[in-house]
């Protein structure tokens, strides 16, 4: 690698090329050349004229483009490069932005940023470990507990079933205070209206209506038909977020 190039690599980076990189890598990517008619053509030209292409220059063996060693066009190749100054101890899989800024001082291939942003996507490391970029949703709150039974309960529906006597959706109530549970059977299509039915029939006649139902975001419990019911009966309603009934 030309002096020129070396002296841009940041101390930590400097260690990892004059520590761990193979003594033959410049001997491989020379290799790349013979793979790529593109880069050969522009090596015979400046072999003719040292002007032929601009910003391209072949110095040592090697053929740079503003500095930068060309890399020819080898996958396996440019795979070992990137996996040299991301996947090492000094890389520390860094982000696309660290990785690209090291490789790119250092290296030139055509859809070099493309084939370092793919390669990091596939990282099963970074992947792996990778953190939310969305802002923080904050702490759950859990439920409070309720005095009496049948106060404060929760609804849900289980799907998918095999049907059994023409039902495949099982309507699960219970109750926060003792965690009963009433289990009423119901087909697909549902409605808001035929759920409310079944909720008199089966809870209110028993139990009378409660203070306050959790449910999730069911089409059924977000319907203006379900809300306007329960609000004219004083009841109020708690959404919960997903998978946190």
């Amino acid at each position: 690698m030309s002096s020129n190039a070396l002296s841009r690599i940041p101390s930590k980076v400097y260690a990892l090329t004059t520590s761990t990189v193979p003594t033959n890598l410049m001997d491989e990517i020379r290799k790349s050349y013979e793979r790529d008619r593109t880069i050969q053509d522009i090596i015979k030209s400046l072999q003719v004229s040292s002007s032929s292409h601009h910003n391209y220059t072949w110095v040592n063996d090697h053929l740079n483009m503003k500095g930068k060693v060309v890399v020819g066009r080898d996958l396996e190749m440019q795979n070992k490069l990137i996996s040299m100054f991301h996947n090492s101890t000094v890389g520390g899989h860094s982000s696309m932005t660290v990785t690209s800024k090291i490789i790119g001082g250092l290296f030139y291939w055509k859809g070099q940023q493309k084939h370092i942003r793919q390669y990091i996507r596939e990282c099963n490391t970074c992947q792996r470990n990778k953190h939310e970029n969305m802002a923080s949703l904050g702490l759950i709150q859990p439920l409070p507990i309720p005095s009496a039974p049948f106060i404060d309960i929760n609804m849900d529906f289980v799907e998918g079933l095999l049907k059994l006597e023409g039902n495949d959706v099982i309507m699960v109530i219970v109750d926060h205070f003792m965690k009963y549970t009433h289990c009423i059977t119901l087909s697909h299509p549902y409605s808001a209206s035929g759920v409310a039915k079944l909720f008199m029939n089966n809870i209110y006649k028993l139990h009378r209506l409660p203070a306050s139902i959790t449910n999730d975001r069911d089409l059924v419990f977000l319907s203006r038909f379900w809300k306007e019911l329960f609000s004219i009966q004083g009841v109020n309603l708690h959404y919960s977020s997903a998978y946190h009934l």
